[in-house]
């Protein structure tokens, strides 16, 4: 594992054989693929049977690609009137489809970000739900992860996140986004002292000055670090370069995935100090 991976994300514009076009053509091997409804839609897996997952996995095949994990939805209606019917039909066909491409793990959000006093309520709902497709999820030899902190969520914070993921069972694990981490108050030492082991995922964005769209390299996130630490967890993921530049241009995008990556090489066998 360990391997730098890119987030079908960075490549949204486009349908989904041609953004696994460009990754492959860009020599990776790893993909983390994101089925996210009118953000980026590159598959509906609730549409798709048997033979349609299977063309999908051909999709990857072809093309010497790996879809390592999955970033399914957003989850952030799962907490509304009309969100568990439609959203937990879309995480399990999701889980089927992630045991037809071999993904180990697919990553959600966690529910729509309510007031302070509904904060509870609305944690206890979502979390209930997540443990439920949790359990499922180990029961098909995938793990369910979720992303926290993450902006206009429940855990938008990472003091929100600590406390939603104290309402978690041990079936759901963490997805890190270190841009998240950052904009949501921490920094990636303390998000790691207090995750561990429990970090079985990562999503790779710089932060600078309240921005989240920041290419690694260009913000304040020592990547070295962040890196030996993740090493010293015993952490056995992918880092998923998952970049995201409004109105750019696919060849901005891949423009900016190679000076991430140009950046993030060296640093993956570093052995700096997390501070």
């Amino acid at each position: 594992m360990n391997e730098l991976a890119v987030s079908t994300i960075t490549f949204r514009a486009l349908d989904l054989a041609s953004a696994l076009d460009w990754i492959a053509a860009e020599g990776y091997t790893t993909v983390d693929l994101a089925l996210i409804p009118r953000f980026c839609p590159h598959a509906d897996p609730v549409a798709l049977d048997d033979a349609g997952r299977q063309r999908l996995r051909g999709l990857f095949d072809a093309r010497g690609l790996r879809a390592a994990t999955m970033n399914t939805w957003s989850l952030t209606a799962l907490n509304g009137p009309a969100g568990p019917a439609v959203e937990l039909a879309w995480l399990r066909a999701s889980l089927k489809l992630a045991v037809a491409l071999g993904c180990r793990a697919i990553s959600a959000q966690p529910g729509r970000k309510a007031e302070p006093e509904a904060w509870l309520s609305q944690a206890r709902l979502v979390t209930g739900h997540l443990d439920q497709i949790g359990r499922e999820a180990a029961d098909l030899g995938v793990q369910l992860l979720v992303e926290a902190p993450h902006m206009g969520t429940l855990a938008q914070t990472f003091d929100q996140a600590l406390d939603f993921l104290d309402l978690l069972g041990t079936h759901v694990g963490v997805t890190l986004d270190s841009s998240h981490i950052r904009n949501g108050g921490a920094t990636l030492a303390r998000a790691l002292g207090e995750y561990g082991g429990r970090v079985k995922h990562t999503h790779l964005r710089d932060y600078r000055e309240g921005s989240i769209n920041v290419t690694p390299g260009d913000g304040d996130i020592d990547y070295g670090a962040f890196f030996a630490a993740l090493r010293r967890h015993a952490y056995r993921g992918d880092f998923a370069l998952e970049l995201e530049y409004p109105n750019a241009t696919m060849e901005d995008c891949r423009a900016e995935l190679r000076r991430a990556a140009a950046h993030l090489r060296p640093l993956m066998i570093g052995k700096t100090t997390l501070a």
